[in-house]
């Protein structure tokens, strides 16, 4: 059960911390669109880390165990770090990497809905996975609103 909580903590507050950086990067390209998308999804995992640390307040672990979840926490993320990236990363790119993190954010979530011992785990879990296949949807329709980026191998051909 800590496990699911530490990883799951991490996977909601490092997608809310990523998406609010791609919204800023998507603002300053000037793509309004794609930044509120990226602070909707950022409200949306902020608000799902709220709530799995107000399940875990409620559990009565010792402070030790809840330095345990932090720490297994801080170890595991939907979203994968691309800091280097932030300076450059062009919508298109943003929205492919959003979507990746939240497939896979959606089968951690599945995995834990159809294998996890605690019901109530697995009630969370599925209420989570339907979520994250909400947000796939919107970022899939996203990508299909936005404008593809030119193929550098394009004006070498020229």
């Amino acid at each position: 059960m800590r496990e699911f909580y530490a990883r799951a903590m991490a996977i909601e507050r490092a997608a809310a911390e990523r998406y609010r950086e791609f919204a800023r990067q998507m603002a300053n390209w000037g793509n309004v669109r794609t930044a509120e998308l990226f602070l909707r999804l950022a409200h949306f995992e902020a608000q799902h880390a709220d709530r799995l640390s107000e399940s875990i307040a409620g559990m009565g672990l010792s402070s030790r165990s809840r330095g345990r979840l932090s720490r297994a926490d801080a170890l595991a993320s939907e979203v994968p770090n691309y800091e280097f990236l932030y300076r450059r990363v062009l919508p298109q790119h943003a929205l492919l990497m959003a979507l990746a993190s939240e497939r896979r954010a959606k089968a951690f979530f599945e995995r834990e809905r159809t294998s996890g011992a605690d019901p109530e785990i697995r009630k969370l879990a599925a209420e989570f996975a339907q979520e994250e296949a909400e947000h796939i949807a919107w970022l899939e329709e996203a990508l299909e609103k936005e404008p593809q980026p030119p193929d550098p191998l394009d004006e070498l051909a020229d």
